[in-house]
């Protein structure tokens, strides 16, 4: 049988700190490039080399390829920025391609403005060993110069 309610007692000391607990180290994976000169036109499709890097960390992205080996699996922002110039005919007409798999396409044609900038951007899931390229589609142009205004980025958001 329970007995009668006390008054409370004073307050226990402070115990000592824990140690440490696991952590997950985070991963960071990131490419920033630019062409700085023109490409194409291509005879058939095909990717599109690039010339300048901003940042590649992790090491990821083949500048001479144009190509992003996904080193861990996860979900990633991406980023393509193409700029038209009157003097290379039709515009540039790119397909941001996941392996061999289409995923969003890049157009700045038909219009008389001489100089345009056109951009799209996914968050995409990619598996290990899956890459990233553009594709120039046959008969286009790629324009670029030393001013850097077509690029392709991206960047890790979160592993699986």
């Amino acid at each position: 049988m329970p007995g009668l309610d006390g008054i409370q007692g004073p307050r226990g000391w402070k115990g000592e700190k824990g140690d440490i607990g696991p952590t997950t180290p985070i991963q960071k994976i990131a490419f920033s490039v630019a062409r700085t000169s023109n490409f194409g036109p291509a005879s058939n499709a095909v990717a599109v080399p690039f010339e300048h890097t901003f940042t590649n960390i992790g090491g990821s992205f083949n500048l001479g390829t144009g190509r992003f080996t996904c080193p861990v699996s996860g979900h990633y922002h991406v980023n393509v920025n193409i700029h038209k110039r009157r003097d290379t005919g039709d515009g540039p007409f790119v397909a941001l391609m996941k392996n061999s798999g289409e995923i969003v396409h890049i157009d700045e044609c038909c219009d008389e403005d001489p100089y345009d900038t056109a951009s799209n951007t996914v968050i995409i899931h990619l598996n290990r060993g899956d890459e990233l390229w553009l594709k120039l589609i046959t008969g286009r142009t790629f324009s670029a110069t030393s001013g850097k205004q077509a690029t392709f980025n991206g960047f890790l958001l979160y592993t699986d």
